[in-house]
């Protein structure tokens, strides 16, 4: 990660204590609470909105950071690798838990510009499907927009879970976020799937059916019953 990019994580997380304190601080105050100039920050960010914002983006920018020091993540299952995604970002929302309990609705789930975050989500889930050979080959038809998106709005649901939980450490969002992610699992590794495509490709291939259905001669029979009566007069 570059020198800039730690400054402005830094500068968006003293950003969201200022928030609660006061949330329209000024950017001269939140540069005086980094010991920095005001002009630093402006360097960066447009304005104190764009800090904000920036906080949640810059979650996913750790995450992806994060897994260059997991050696062995490649060989982590779907559901591992989607545990480690949701976990990455409950454990980052949790330094910072009353913030996102104050924003989390406003900039990521009702915010209707083109949210950072949500983009950037939808493509670490994307990257994962993407990279796992053990998806099953039939799923890839329902990888689309719709299941990335899907998938997003179930962590919004996960979040929800996680903001209500009182449990010691959030050991049940964990638990949440693991039996999601096992079960996601169970539903893109099966191969019950392929083998009815398999099945019906089989049996359309060898069945009479397609036989029939291919051959040169082959006429719908007539509804009125004319056909059959042709039949009968070529019998006679």
């Amino acid at each position: 990660m570059d020198k800039e990019t730690r400054l402005k994580i830094k500068i968006s997380e003293a950003a969201t204590k200022r928030y609660l304190s006061n949330n329209r601080f000024t950017i001269q105050s939140l540069a005086e609470s980094l010991d920095i100039s005001s002009k630093d920050i402006f360097d960066l960010f447009p304005n104190r909105r764009s800090i904000l914002d920036f906080y949640y983006e810059s979650r996913l920018i750790l995450y992806r950071d994060s897994l260059e020091n997991l050696e062995d993540y490649r060989e982590f299952t779907l559901s591992e690798k989607l545990n480690h995604l949701f976990l990455t970002l409950l454990d980052s929302f949790e330094e910072h838990r009353e913030f996102i309990l104050s924003t989390y609705k406003e900039k990521v789930v009702w915010d209707k510009r083109r949210n950072a975050f949500r983009k950037l989500f939808k493509e670490e889930v994307r990257e994962i499907f993407k990279n796992d050979s053990k998806v099953s080959r039939s799923s890839f038809i329902i990888q689309n927009e719709l299941l990335w998106k899907s998938i997003l709005i179930q962590f919004h649901g996960l979040i929800a879970f996680w903001s209500k939980d009182s449990s010691r450490m959030r050991e049940n969002s964990m638990a949440l976020a693991d039996k999601w992610s096992s079960f996601i699992e169970e539903i893109f590794y099966t191969r019950i799937i392929d083998k009815g495509f398999d099945l019906g490709k089989f049996l359309w291939m060898n069945s009479s059916l397609n036989k029939c259905i291919t051959d040169e001669n082959f006429r719908l029979p007539s509804l009125c019953g004319s056909d059959q009566k042709n039949e009968e007069k070529k019998h006679e």
